[in-house]
């Protein structure tokens, strides 16, 4: 029979550590705050709640918690009583995206469309053609290039293209992370097809399961919406919710 200490013991020998990579937002946050109510309006009934993604604090601890608990027989979060596992339907209720009925982003065209990259993201065919580049093996548009062109887009009132500019870094920097400071080829298809929850669902498990085989390490997913998902299943009142005192309440 296990004692108390040996099952301690065997509970510290299966604890895996795991880092999170998460890029600075500060650059997409301060392009967010030039939005106008018309603007956010205007950008919510076309890209979702993405921006939501911009102002979620991870707090890091609980996610770490959280992944204690992954089973990978079950592709879940087993705990004493009960499953968790993210799905397309929480998904798109977080995001407000409508998941479409159709084949979801499998890969990158071999060939580089400018054309359409460029009517997507309201930019001439030049522009696109000009500033892709090549950065850790993927090609793509630097951030520094679609910030400082959403900002010029701001300035002329080009509300469609600045919302498309930010939604596309957001895509990129936030949601499918690849190189810093980089919104790569795949990130821009992803944006394009207009169905990413399909995706966003298959990099969580991907990035989680293949974490936990190598005993931890970095998860590089969309964490904020894997933080949203897991704050959305845990009690917001009862005994194990802290209550702030009254000096706290005040403030």
């Amino acid at each position: 029979m296990d004692t108390p200490i040996d099952t301690v013991k065997e509970a510290k020998r299966h604890t895996h550590t795991y880092s999170f990579f998460r890029e600075p937002l500060t650059a997409l946050e301060g392009l967010s705050s030039l939005m106008t109510a018309f603007c956010l309006k205007s950008f919510t009934d076309n890209y979702g709640n993405i921006l939501t993604l911009l102002e979620t604090v991870v707090e890091t601890p609980a996610l770490q918690t959280l992944m204690q608990f992954y089973d990978p027989e079950m592709r879940c979060f087993t705990f004493q009583d009960y499953q968790l596992a993210p799905t397309l339907e929480e998904y798109s209720i977080i995001l407000n995206l409508k998941v479409k009925d159709e084949v979801p982003f499998i890969d990158v065209p071999k060939e580089v469309n400018f054309k359409l990259i460029a009517a997507a993201l309201y930019l001439s065919i030049k522009e696109v053609s000009d500033n892709w580049k090549s950065n850790g093996g993927v090609s793509g548009f630097s951030l520094k290039f679609l910030l400082r062109k959403a900002k010029e887009e701001f300035e002329k009132k080009n509300w469609n293209a600045y919302n498309a500019l930010l939604a596309v870094a957001i895509y990129g920097i936030v949601m499918f992370p690849n190189v810093p400071n980089f919104v790569d080829s795949a990130a821009v298809h992803i944006f394009m097809g207009k169905n990413p929850i399909p995706t966003l669902l298959a990099d969580t498990y991907y990035a989680v399961h293949s974490r936990y085989e190598k005993g931890g390490s970095a998860i590089t997913c969309c964490l904020q919406l894997l933080f949203i998902w897991f704050l959305s299943l845990v009690p917001s009142k009862g005994p194990f919710v802290k209550t702030p005192n009254p000096t706290e309440r005040r403030r």
